[in-house]
């Protein structure tokens, strides 16, 4: 019986020292195995392709975002397939502890790049805003200034017809005083006018009656011209006509008539 356990004994003792040697054996593979690291194959890590400061523009922090967004993508892909990968292996939960270590890291690296951009793009839009409170300001100081201007310029204008108002008015007063006494000789005057010119007309009216008789005398003579040229030539139309009905008659043809002489 005590032969029985020694040789359980030994057997046990032989099988923990080839399960150490095994492990002996593991732990370097392990060791020198250092997994990839996440993010896109074949290039930096995300937050060397655009360092601190490299953001210049809305633009390109708009194009960095898009980035950062198919960088998490890939990196969260590769975190779900190294979880499956862990589970094939001895020391299930060292492989998912450095592989969630390898996501954060990495995740990070994009979240410190977003961070910077999301910043550059708030303080782009600060300043814009900024800017156009700036010149509203600006519009608002001229328009205050062109308004008091164009103020003055109306006072100032009212001043001056106020002014010219008050001068005509004296002027016209001056006139009315230079002027008394003298309203009748204007009406004598205008009155002694149009006698002169009732008595112009009055010259002229027989000049004018001449001129109308002289005048209906030519064209009476104008129309006896007419009527004596119209008679002239219906009088040599009549001659035509006599000279050929006495036409002697051409190869039995009986004398053309003037109905018979018009062309077809």
């Amino acid at each position: 019986m005590q032969l029985f356990f020694e040789r359980i004994r030994r057997q046990s003792v032989a099988a923990l020292v080839f399960a150490a040697a095994g492990l002996a054996l593991l732990l370097p593979a392990v060791a020198i195995a250092e997994p990839a690291r996440y993010g896109s194959p074949d290039k930096p890590p995300f937050n060397e392709r655009y360092p601190s400061g490299s953001i210049h523009s809305v633009d390109y922090a708009d194009e960095v975002l898009a980035e950062a967004d198919k960088e998490r993508t890939i990196i969260e892909d590769q975190y779900i397939d190294e979880q499956r990968g862990c589970y094939k292996k001895f020391f299930v939960s060292s492989c998912l502890e450095d592989a969630k270590e390898r996501n954060r890291v990495a995740v990070k690296q994009v979240r410190d790049v977003e961070v910077e951009a999301n910043a550059y793009k708030r303080q782009a839009k600060a300043d814009d805003r900024d800017k156009a409170l700036a010149e509203q300001r600006a519009k608002d100081e001229q328009d205050v200034a062109r308004r008091a201007k164009e103020q003055q310029e109306r006072d100032a204008a009212a001043v001056r017809k106020i002014r010219e108002s008050t001068v005509k008015e004296q002027q016209v007063k001056d006139r009315e005083r230079q002027t008394e006494g003298q309203a009748d000789l204007r009406v004598k005057s205008h009155e002694a006018q149009l006698r002169k010119t009732e008595a112009e007309e009055a010259a002229k009216a027989p000049q004018r009656s001449a001129n109308e008789r002289a005048y209906k005398e030519k064209v009476k003579e104008a129309e006896a011209h007419r009527k004596d040229v119209e008679e002239k030539k219906a009088e040599k139309a009549r001659e035509r006509a006599a000279k050929q009905q006495q036409a002697p008659a051409a190869a039995g043809q009986t004398p053309a008539t003037p109905e018979t002489a018009q062309p077809k």
